[in-house]
């Protein structure tokens, strides 16, 4: 009888220990799987370069507002304000790579089009700069000013 007692001590005790073990690592693997879904693709300014050098096929979207796209500019990019975002869709193509660029603060506004775009409308294909026009500018890298037609 105490041995079948001990037996059963002994049981419970590894089932606590194991259901223990599951409440500690639970948050664990759901916060991980939450960090995954919010990785945002991200491009560097050299990278860029290195397609537009090789004559890869990109799509530069500036999504600063008109005035400043016009003073200074990646080469080829297209101007979509971000706030003219939604209405422009059909401009920006689901296939070969997209990258998206602006002077966004802490690049929270280019983070929240990222997003828009690949969770709202399925874009799978796009990219953000996170140094923006400024760490472009900053490597010398060619630039483009005035209108200019998309």
């Amino acid at each position: 009888m105490i041995e079948h007692t001990r037996h059963q001590v002994c049981y419970f005790w590894l089932v606590g220990l194991a259901l223990l073990s599951l409440c500690i690592a639970w948050p664990t693997a759901s916060d991980a799987a939450h960090d995954q879904e919010d990785v945002v693709d991200t491009v560097t300014p050299e990278r860029l370069k290195y397609y537009l050098d090789n004559k890869e096929t990109v799509t530069i979207i500036d999504l600063r507002p008109t005035k400043e796209y016009r003073e200074k500019r990646l080469p080829g990019a297209r101007s979509i304000p971000i706030n003219e975002l939604d209405k422009n869709l059909r401009v920006i193509p689901r296939a070969g790579r997209v990258i998206l660029y602006c002077d966004c603060p802490q690049n929270v506004l280019i983070q929240d089009a990222y997003q828009v775009l690949k969770d709202d409308h399925g874009y799978r294909n796009i990219a953000i700069m996170p140094d923006g026009i400024k760490g472009w500018v900053q490597r010398k890298f060619p630039t483009e000013a005035g209108a200019k037609t998309n």
